[in-house]
């Protein structure tokens, strides 16, 4: 049974007919209730551009071994634009939905680094941004965002955006109570809100500098 309406997908049509590269949305299978929605999701989306490739894996699979997947769903996102582990955990339904356009969009070509921004994420010893949304949240989208986007720069950066409702013990571990929240290097700095992509870049920086 389709999840996108005719009018959705005429729409995500216009969004994604400029891709210039193509997208392999990388998909692990958790058996959940709401799995098999959001494979179809995904599914219909690869019917929507030649550019977009769906590979679907079980978790406990070589493949997700291979990737360092442990825990699911996600959606793993793979392109030549792509340096670093760009993640999306749970449903992207909701505001997430756009987002999960846009980052397919920069992913296609569409990505167009800060030069200043990149070269201190390269710089970094390692940098992974983990982000906890919700479908009903019009923030969460910017946080989501800016994690994917800078794991799309660097090499040196894992973004992982978790649905907080579907993964409540790592939303429990790192005390999220309100969404975005962004978690950076696992617990060792975090911040509440969403922003645009400068000011997220001073609380990353300023956390990884104290």
């Amino acid at each position: 049974m389709a999840v996108l309406d005719e009018n959705t997908k005429n729409e995500v049509t216009k969004r994604l007919e400029g891709l210039k590269a193509e997208v392999t949305l990388v998909y692990f299978d958790k058996k959940t209730e709401i799995n098999e929605q959001i494979k179809q999701i995904f599914t219909e989306l690869s019917e929507l551009s030649p550019k977009i490739k769906l590979k679907v894996h079980e978790l406990g699979s070589e493949e997700a071994k291979k990737h360092d997947v442990t825990d699911g769903p996600v959606v793993l996102f793979k392109s030549e634009h792509i340096k670093g582990d760009a993640r999306y955990y749970g449903i992207p339904s909701g505001h997430e939905f756009a987002t999960l356009l846009e980052i397919i969009r920069l992913a296609g070509g569409e990505l167009k680094p800060n030069a200043e921004i990149k070269k201190f994420l390269d710089s970094t010893k390692g940098l992974k941004l983990e982000v906890f949304v919700t479908p009903q949240c019009p923030h969460c989208p910017a946080s989501a965002y800016v994690a994917l986007k800078f794991a799309m720069m660097s090499e040196k950066v894992k973004g992982y955006a978790y649905e907080a409702m579907e993964f409540r013990e790592l939303a429990q571990k790192y005390q999220v109570m309100s969404v975005p929240k962004t978690v950076i290097n696992e617990g060792k700095g975090e911040f509440v809100g969403g922003y645009p992509e400068d000011v997220a870049f001073l609380q990353i920086k300023k956390a990884l500098e104290s």
